[in-house]
């Protein structure tokens, strides 16, 4: 959710300035039947008698979970991920080829309609050395930009240096710093020959399932009287979340939301709740002694917020497209269904930043090809796999199940070329690739051949 704004639910004014509340919006009902008939008629009542809390020492609280009903949420039969599937095959769940297919062709096609369109491209624009991208392409792309924030930059362009006090030659092995550019500068995700100029969001609606974007206007969300405590943070939850109440969902919020009223609604909606909270929101227990700050419960050293773990030359821009913001979403999204299908200890969970680390590192391992900047010499068309087979790769036994080794299916024997497929179970994984594999034979036929 955007706000693009300042947060008016936390100011005195738009809460409540007395003890008064106004409930002609019903804002505290619930979701159940047999409380139908029962709204207010929009008469200003005295608060505490209609909606309080009572607040106490909270060492060993443990929240009330609502049951959670699975019809139309979550995963399908039709999931393609199993629980030895690679972290970039649960990417591509949400991100695949007929995906980077629709957006290779509005990238492509929005190249031809700048090129119609522009009165004058200079002989030395980029412009000019355009080549039609492909899948492969983008999904290179699509690694390099997963792999920026983890080896943050102050330029765009020093990703592609050669200062050995900043080099970082994955980029400049994978696709030159001019096609990359170029490829930022045109990628696309509609058609600009049928734009939709009411729609704010029209260039990525089709990859999304709801969003509102400020600006600076209250057309796309509801009114809401200064003296409704859920505040116009609030109202903007109750719209996005009214198709998903009632199911036993956990919503998670930062700061700008979270309000002891916002969660009062959600949970008289069977709808539980958890997100950081500023101290000063209308309702909150007065704090007493020094504060401490709590750090990241999954990362001691995780940012505090999104802009933080944003390179400086993407914060400088405003968030750069709305697209990366999706694929923020696609990645958490990802992360979070490996773990339920890894069944993983919550106590012993990687950290989202390594999950990301593997998936750019198999996006370019499946679809890189590494370059060359010494003209006159052919690309080597080697995967990673096997370029740095020696260095970085070597096997180890897979993690311990009920006192045993977890045993997984052999990746060559699976998927070889070269003889006839068979399902073989190993103990025996790539530390790096984390794919099982026979010790002997497949182990080096997958490090040392690209056609195995």
């Amino acid at each position: 959710m955007e706000d693009g704004g300042s947060d008016s639910s936390g100011s005195e004014s738009d809460v409540i300035g007395s003890d008064e509340v106004w409930l002609g919006n019903n804002a505290f009902s619930s979701s159940s039947d047999e409380d139908e008939g029962n709204e207010n008629d929009g008469t200003p009542v005295n608060l505490r008698e209609v909606f309080s809390f009572d607040w106490s020492e909270g060492s060993d609280f443990v929240p009330d979970q609502h049951d959670f009903r699975p019809n139309r949420s979550g995963t399908t039969r039709d999931w393609p991920c199993n629980d030895e599937a690679r972290e970039s095959a649960f990417f591509r769940a949400f991100i695949d080829e007929e995906v980077m297919s629709y957006i290779a062709e509005k990238t492509n096609r929005y190249n031809s309609w700048v090129s119609q369109h522009m009165d004058f491209i200079s002989p030395f624009s980029r412009i000019r050395n355009w080549e039609a991208t492909t899948v492969r392409e983008l999904f290179v792309f699509l690694a390099l930009m997963l792999i920026m924030p983890l080896c943050k930059k102050h330029v765009l362009q020093h990703y592609w240096r050669n200062d050995a006090l900043i080099s970082t030659p994955l980029f400049s092995k994978y696709m030159p710093r001019d096609r990359f550019l170029l490829l930022l500068s045109f990628l696309h995700f509609s058609d600009n020959e049928n734009p939709n100029k009411e729609d704010r969001i029209w260039k990525v609606r089709g990859f999304v399932l709801d969003m509102i974007v400020y600006t600076g206007t209250n057309i796309d969300i509801p009114v809401v009287h200064k003296k409704d405590p859920i505040g116009m943070s609030g109202a903007i939850v109750k719209k996005m979340m009214a198709d998903y109440l009632g199911r036993g969902h956990i919503l998670y919020t930062d700061n700008w939301y979270t309000s002891p009223a916002l969660c009062q609604f959600l949970h008289d909606n069977k709808t539980g709740s958890c997100g950081t909270v500023r101290a000063n929101r209308k309702f909150m227990p007065k704090f007493n002694g020094n504060k401490t700050r709590v750090e990241n419960p999954s990362s001691s050293d995780t940012p505090d917020s999104e802009e933080e773990a944003r390179p400086h030359h993407e914060r400088s821009r405003k968030r750069r497209k709305t697209e990366l913001f999706i694929q923020n979403i696609t990645m958490l999204n990802a992360y979070n269904l490996w773990l339920v299908k890894k069944n993983i200890d919550p106590s012993k969970k990687p950290k989202l930043r390594e999950f990301v680390y593997n998936v750019a590192y198999q996006l370019l391992e499946d679809f890189g090809e590494p370059t060359t900047n010494i003209k006159g010499r052919r690309p080597n068309p080697m995967p990673d796999r096997i370029i740095d087979a020696y260095s970085r790769h070597y096997p180890v036994h897979t993690e311990m199940a009920n006192g045993k080794k977890k045993p997984r299916d052999c990746y060559v024997c699976k998927h070889t070329t070269r003889r006839q497929k068979k399902r073989t179970r190993v103990v025996i994984i790539c530390n790096e690739c984390n794919i099982g594999l026979c010790i002997v034979g497949c182990f080096r036929d997958y490090h040392t051949l690209k056609n195995f």
